[in-house]
């Protein structure tokens, strides 16, 4: 069955507000600045290796046969004697080893920027591999830029090998096919970027399914922040100088706004992993408030409607909802009505009612916390709506509300307190 639109937007808006206050409660922009400033620094050592290796490469080839096809490109730049020379006198391997060095530093920064990011993204204590995560994360950068330079060369080859084709049809058709090309490849390029990082650095792995939307919702955004920015800021119209200029300071923008855009976007893969237990979360914390929702939390987040979809379960009055001695570990909270909690009856006497529990109350987590069976019945005092929490979901909601976990130990002190008073009324009969 489809969802309304309203519906659409509505589930959207929840979770782009959850991936918005994540991102301003871990303070992830100061993580953006710091992964766009080792990135920058990382990327000229990167271009100085990729130098050395080219003028190496080059050096084993006819020198003429380079020049010819690097002429069109240089020629504007009056740069044929500088290329000559690069091209006949290999760089030393001092130039290469400096390089190197500089770029194992510079990406290491980069490397502890994504990881320390993604850790308070998710943070979780599970345990991690170093050298794996920094070898992978090492070498998907690597790539990443040397696919940015070598898409660059490769443009302007192709253009100048355009510009020597004499039948104009062809022409247009490889320039189109191109222009394509410097299109798709960049963007594929990125995304992979974005998904493995993704995928792979966070301690605990999400599911492939979210770290691709991540990905994407991240790329899409990008490309359409770059496009409005190179519409405002339109440099083709200045001249040599201020064009270069202004490319840089566009370049420089973008790289800020990329990193930023990566961790919000971390932030919403979490969400999507964790969206339920959130749900929850916020539900309950508005739910327990003395004060009525207002704004965007009545608006979003007080109609359970997915909740109830998806973990309501309805009993009659007088039905049982567990039994003492079951092996399931789910918490219960109850949305509507009123349930019993108690000992199942001996031959011939009434079970003994422990406790009430009122709307808005958990109750069966004991079953979670001490990983027992039931130690007592739950029963229907009256019809009733019951949220069925899994394990996995009430441990999540316990690690992302701060106040859960306080409020669960009072809640456990209360009916321990009535418990007790209860004992010692049964005993002074």
């Amino acid at each position: 069955m489809s969802r309304s639109p309203v519906r659409f937007f509505k589930s959207v808006s929840q979770r782009v507000v959850f991936s918005l206050e994540q991102f301003s409660r871990h303070e992830m922009a100061n993580h953006a600045a710091a992964g766009a400033y080792a990135f920058l620094l990382s990327a000229i050592p990167a271009v100085l290796v990729i130098l050395f290796v080219s003028s190496r490469v080059l050096g084993t080839l006819d020198s003429g046969l380079v020049l010819g096809v690097l002429d069109p490109i240089i020629a504007v730049f009056g740069g044929r004697e500088a290329i000559a020379s690069f091209v006949s006198t290999p760089l030393a391997g001092f130039t290469g080893a400096f390089g190197v060095v500089n770029l194992l530093w510079a990406a290491r920064l980069f490397i502890v920027s994504m990881q320390r990011g993604m850790r308070i993204v998710y943070a979780d204590g599970a345990k991690v591999n170093p050298v794996r995560e920094n070898a992978l994360t090492f070498a998907v950068e690597i790539i990443l830029i040397l696919a940015i330079v070598l898409i660059i060369s490769a443009s302007q080859v192709a253009r100048a090998a355009i510009g020597a084709i004499q039948w104009k049809p062809m022409a247009r058709l490889l320039g189109l096919a191109v222009s394509l090309g410097l299109h798709a490849f960049p963007t594929l390029a990125l995304w992979l970027f974005v998904f493995l990082t993704y995928k792979n650095v966070p301690p605990v792995k999400p599911r492939a399914v979210n770290a691709a939307i991540g990905s994407a919702a991240c790329l899409v955004t990008y490309t359409a922040l770059g496009a409005l920015l190179s519409l405002t800021l339109n440099t083709a119209r200045y001249g040599l100088l201020y064009g270069i200029l202004g490319n840089l300071i566009i370049g420089l923008i973008k790289v800020y706004f990329f990193f930023w855009l990566y961790f919000f976007f971390a932030e919403l893969c979490h969400t999507l992993e964790n969206f339920d237990s959130m749900l929850f979360a916020r539900f309950h914390r508005l739910a327990m408030s003395d004060k009525p929702a207002k704004g965007l939390d009545r608006t979003l987040f007080s109609n359970p409607a997915r909740l109830i979809r998806r973990y309501a379960r309805e009993y009659s009055a007088g039905e049982t909802i567990f039994e003492k001695g079951d092996d399931d570990r789910s918490a219960l909270y109850l949305y509507r009505g009123s349930v019993e909690i108690g000992l199942p009856p001996a031959a011939g006497e009434a079970g003994a009612v422990l406790s009430t529990v009122g709307e808005g109350e958990l109750f069966g987590e004991m079953a979670w916390l001490l990983e027992e069976p039931r130690s007592a019945r739950a029963v229907a005092k009256t019809d009733c709506m019951v949220f069925v929490l899994p394990p996995e979901m009430f441990e999540r909601y316990l690690a992302q509300d701060a106040g859960a976990s306080r409020r669960l130990v009072e809640l456990m002190a209360a009916r321990l307190k009535a418990n007790n008073e209860r004992v010692g009324r049964s005993g002074e009969r």
